[in-house]
């Protein structure tokens, strides 16, 4: 409330104009200007009192229809974005534009900002175009143990002198050792451009060490076409798979390494290079997405060359449960597809088509060590199976994949079985040389079958994230922008200790595979695997933490001459992110 001082009028009150005297006459008020005086000592007539005050009426209406205009301006723009040409602009004009609406790309400036301390992000200022440039780096440490049998190296392949058609090597696995390396090095930029487009370019480097490099997702894509939803062309994630590093990212696993039904009835085949189309329906709680595709020649290489060789993969996911924006739900899946085997065009024994199912321990080591050839591949080793079917003579092969999600606040339980069907299979291929190759005396069909079931609970309150749009687990581990408290040990203003615990969680995985179906000579015998893994993983903030796992895995039902036993590993992994 303001005071208002002598002949000043008081705005919207019920207070009388100021009485007017012959002896002190008032300056009638002119719009525009000020109003003539009269002489002093000159009576006013009634005529001129009249005028004045209509004047005085007129003036009151202009200043007030200025007051009005000026409270609506303050409330459609912030006083400091105001400028001169602002204010000039007439309502009409703003209305027209907010209907002709806004046109892409006519704005290319842009802002560097962060998003929840994590992301930098370069965005227009409506969002045409953005980049977010950053990447991840695990460094992991590995000790292992293991039954003294499984330390024999293996040898042949078993073969009807066994009773058996093919399976894993005979002997053992190698010695595993203890070690540190990068598992995973990954700059990345990704954004989006014209609305509409979408892209990321992920490459790997953790290879360097054997002058090669890989690909993690590395597609440009399209979103928001009718009726087909997206498309994204280049390396992309299979569709197929609940795991981190499946479907979702490998930066938000809850282990260090994927389950051997992933790695086996999967095919560890988390990218492939081809077309990947999805899309989502009823408030994003409905999702179908497929990929078409050609198999890498190796890992993660985005190459291929050969012929008949191709793939098609699709997967269903629904939730029939989301409530408090994530925090609680339940999502089921459904995935399935068909593959080429792979060109066997350098063997002369058989030219067709192989497939193979195997599977390593459930954590990475450097075997063969010290391998003169470079033969292993760190950090993708143990290239020495547990279980193995050995390669088969086939042109086809079929997957299935069922997959469940629970979450309820800090808790969640996660669950995947599948089976893989390999039909009219002709043989067997043992080695390189004309005689490598055993035929069956018919065609035979093959089933192979696994699964996981896991737990995990946040000691800290926190909840795993949900991607809604893609049907999978989010790329970010938590939801709301990571855990509630960073962690922290510093000292305050007055001495004392200050601490933060950031976010812990307790997990735990079965997983279980078979490998092992046909009887008599036709049997193929790659062996049955359990393990157990245990996880205690501590987030330190959102771009920092730390991983502490163990896994046990036990092999047994092998074929005469392979030895059944144990590996139990321990390995810490830190991941640093932005």
């Amino acid at each position: 409330m303001g005071v208002c001082g002598t002949g000043a009028l008081a705005f919207g009150q019920d207070n009388p104009l100021p009485a007017v005297s012959a002896a002190q006459p008032a300056a009638a008020a002119q719009p525009g200007g000020p109003a003539p005086r009269q002489p002093a000592g000159d009576p006013l007539s009634m005529d001129e009192i009249r005028m004045r005050f209509e004047q005085q009426e007129k003036q009151i209406a202009e200043l007030q229809e200025q007051l009005k205009k000026s409270q609506q301006t303050s409330q459609t723009a912030p006083a400091d974005k105001l400028t001169q040409a602002d204010a000039g602009k007439k309502p009409e004009d703003e209305a027209k534009k907010a209907e002709d609406g806004y046109m892409i790309g006519s704005d290319l400036s842009a802002k560097a900002s962060f998003h929840d301390g994590l992301f930098l992000w370069l965005n227009a200022p409506h969002n045409d175009f953005t980049m977010h440039l950053g990447a991840w780096i695990q460094f992991d440490n590995v000790w292992w143990d293991q039954s003294p049998s499984l330390r024999a190296p293996p040898t042949t392949r078993p073969g009807h002198p066994q009773g058996v058609a093919t399976g894993v090597a005979m002997g053992g696995i190698g010695e595993l050792e203890d070690g540190e390396y990068f598992r995973r090095i990954r700059p990345f930029a990704e954004g989006t451009f014209w609305g509409t487009g979408e892209y990321r370019l992920i490459p790997a480097f953790e290879n360097n060490q054997f002058s090669a490099a890989g690909l993690d997702e590395f597609w440009v894509g399209e979103t928001s076409i009718p009726v087909v939803g997206t498309i994204r062309l280049g390396h992309v994630k299979d569709t197929a798979g609940l795991e981190g590093d499946m479907t979702a990212s490998s930066r938000c696993m809850t282990f260090m390494e994927r389950s051997s039904y992933s790695e086996a009835i999967e095919l560890n085949q988390n990218f492939v290079t081809g077309v990947w189309l999805g899309n989502n329906y009823f408030d994003q709680r409905m999702t179908w997405s497929a990929t078409a595709f050609r198999p890498d020649l190796s890992s993660s290489s985005g190459i291929f060359f050969g012929d008949g060789q191709s793939g098609v993969q699709g997967r269903l996911t629904a939730l029939p449960l989301y409530e408090l924006e994530g925090r609680h739900l339940l999502h089921v899946g459904l995935s399935g597809g068909w593959r080429d085997g792979t060109a066997n065009l350098a063997n002369a024994a058989y030219p067709g088509n192989t497939i193979e199912l195997r599977a390593r321990p459930e954590m990475r080591d450097d075997d063969p060590a010290g391998s003169p050839s470079g033969a292993q591949a760190v950090p993708n080793a143990n290239s020495n199976r547990m279980v193995d079917t050995g390669v088969i003579a086939s042109n086809t092969e079929y997957l299935m994949g069922l997959e469940m999600l629970y979450i309820r606040g800090p808790f969640s339980l996660q669950a995947e079985y599948g089976w893989n069907w390999i039909d009219d299979a002709t043989g067997v291929v043992q080695n390189s040389t004309a005689t490598g190759f055993v035929p069956f005396a018919a065609p035979q069909n093959y089933s192979f079958n696994g699964g996981y079931l896991q737990v995990a609970y946040t000691l800290t309150g926190e909840n795993r994230a949900y991607d809604k749009r893609l049907g999978t687990l989010a790329r970010e581990y938590f939801g709301k922008g990571g855990p509630y408290t960073n962690a922290w040990l510093v000292r305050d203003e007055n001495g004392c200790l200050s601490y933060g615990w950031g976010a812990w969680e307790l997990a735990a995985r079965y997983s279980y595979l078979d490998l092992n179906d046909g009887n008599g000579l036709n049997r193929i015998q790659g062996g049955e695997m359990q393990g157990v893994s245990l996880a205690l993983n501590w987030y330190l903030n959102n771009n920092f933490n730390v991983m502490f796992d163990w896994a046990y895995d036990y092999r047994y039902d092998l074929p005469a001459g392979a030895l059944a036993g144990f590996t139990s590993g321990y390995g810490i992994r830190v991941q640093f992110q932005f």
